[in-house]
């Protein structure tokens, strides 16, 4: 009969072992999180680049494709013609900027399209507080690039 108790103890965890497990679930943890945070800003790295890029060629192919004047375009066509999301860019001022919820993203402030003279300009500002604007700018330390929309098949 008492080896029949002593067996029925046995079948639950100790509290030293449940206290063992949620040690290295919280280091797992504390690795894993910051690891999924860096993949999720380089993915916006590359949907923020990969918008340019898509806007650069829309607006160059519309711009030959309906013969229009490239000193006169508005940043509401621009922002038309290149298929921007609304979800991700917003107009501002006089420039394209990113935004968050329709409104302009305060804390990733950095990048934003503008137009003057038939040249689409790009521009990304270094910013210590977001990291994406730090990727951002690492990728383009030049500050950005000015495109013109009077010629074909720019390189961004």
């Amino acid at each position: 009969m008492r080896i029949q108790i002593a067996k029925n103890m046995r079948g639950a965890f100790s509290m030293l072992e449940l206290v063992f497990v949620i040690v290295i679930l919280g280091i797992l943890a504390a690795i894993a999180i910051p690891r999924f945070s860096l993949t999720r800003i380089d993915a916006q790295v590359v949907a923020i680049e990969n918008d340019i890029n898509n806007a650069i060629s829309t607006i160059q192919r519309e711009v030959f494709s309906q013969n229009l004047d490239p000193k006169t375009l508005t940043l509401s066509q621009v922002f038309t013609l290149a298929g921007l999301s609304p979800s991700r860019w917003v107009l501002q001022g006089n420039a394209i900027v990113l935004g968050k919820n329709s409104t302009p993203d305060t804390q990733n402030a950095c990048v934003q399209l503008s137009i003057t003279n038939a040249m689409l300009n790009f521009s990304v500002t270094q910013k210590a507080d977001s990291t994406l604007c730090e990727k951002l700018f690492a990728r383009h330390p030049n500050g950005g690039k000015t495109i013109p929309l009077n010629t074909s098949n720019a390189i961004f």
